[in-house]
């Protein structure tokens, strides 16, 4: 009974400190960075990450929507 208890207790704080965590970019931007595959594109990216492609580029200068390569971080910063 002491253990099913505990275990309860100890799963809800693992979840609660969980929830408090923020996202955030390799570079600190509120958002998360995405690791390109092979097929990726801005626009899915950007759908994805709820955002515009204009607000995709704008967090990753000199990012190239032509020519995306595998293994590329890219930053997706948060919709709020």
């Amino acid at each position: 009974m002491f253990s099913r208890a505990f275990i309860s207790i100890v799963f809800i704080a693992v979840a609660a400190m969980s929830a408090s965590v923020k996202a955030a970019c390799d570079n600190g931007t509120p958002g998360y960075t995405h690791i390109v595959v092979a097929g990726d594109t801005c626009y899915a990216i950007a759908a994805q990450g709820g955002i515009t492609i204009d607000r995709l580029e704008a967090a990753n200068p000199g990012i190239g929507c032509d020519n995306l390569q595998t293994g590329e971080r890219i930053c997706v910063p948060s919709n709020a």
